[in-house]
């Protein structure tokens, strides 16, 4: 049973990704302390998903698509959330969406994806900082409008701080899709000779 744990806590993602959607209505400082909860509790599974499969060896590749959906599904629900209550162009969502829709498509296509995306373990790594980062930016400004009823962090340089982030974020997703659909085209032509 407690093999079971990590993808447990990896469901509890995609879960808290949902919740975090459904609360994000008005910004009020109870939603903002519930927000701020789920992002913590995402964080610490996140970590603690892979330690204990690791550790109870039971790493599998359905805990591997798990975890990655867990995290897929908090990210999204802040890109979504920030897109509407800051007006952020929804072009920035689709590209990490189609991203996302992208990898999981070639991930079902190229059986060996999984052992080659090691090679590029530290790309996901700094993505996923980059990630996290601008998440944390936003909750900061959350946190201003919440706690001093003013946005004092509305101003341009904080902005193009977030908006760098961003961008730096999707730069990172593309490249390493784009890695996978190489290897996605070498193995094709490996199939057809």
């Amino acid at each position: 049973m407690w093999v079971q744990l990590p993808n447990a806590l990896s469901v509890s993602r995609i879960i808290l990704g949902a919740v975090v959607v459904a609360i994000s209505g008005e910004l009020t400082r109870p939603r903002f302390l519930v927000t701020v909860g789920i992002l913590i509790a995402s964080l610490l599974t996140d970590l603690l998903d892979g330690y204990l499969a690791r550790r109870w060896k039971s790493t599998s590749d359905v805990g591997y698509i798990l975890d990655s959906l867990g995290d897929r599904s908090v990210h999204l629900a802040f890109v979504l959330i920030f897109l509407v209550r800051y007006g952020f162009h929804p072009l920035f969502a689709w590209l990490v969406i189609f991203r996302d829709i992208t990898i999981f498509a070639i991930r079902v296509l190229a059986s060996e994806w999984l052992f080659k995306s090691i090679q590029l373990q530290w790309l996901s790594r700094v993505q996923s900082v980059t990630l996290r980062l601008w998440i944390g930016l936003f909750l900061a400004r959350d946190g201003f409008r919440v706690f001093t009823g003013s946005d004092r962090l509305d101003t341009p340089s904080f902005k193009s701080l977030q908006i760098g982030l961003l961008c730096t974020t999707i730069v990172l997703a593309y490249y390493g899709l784009s890695q996978s659909i190489k290897w996605l085209i070498d193995l094709d032509h490996k199939t057809l000779t």
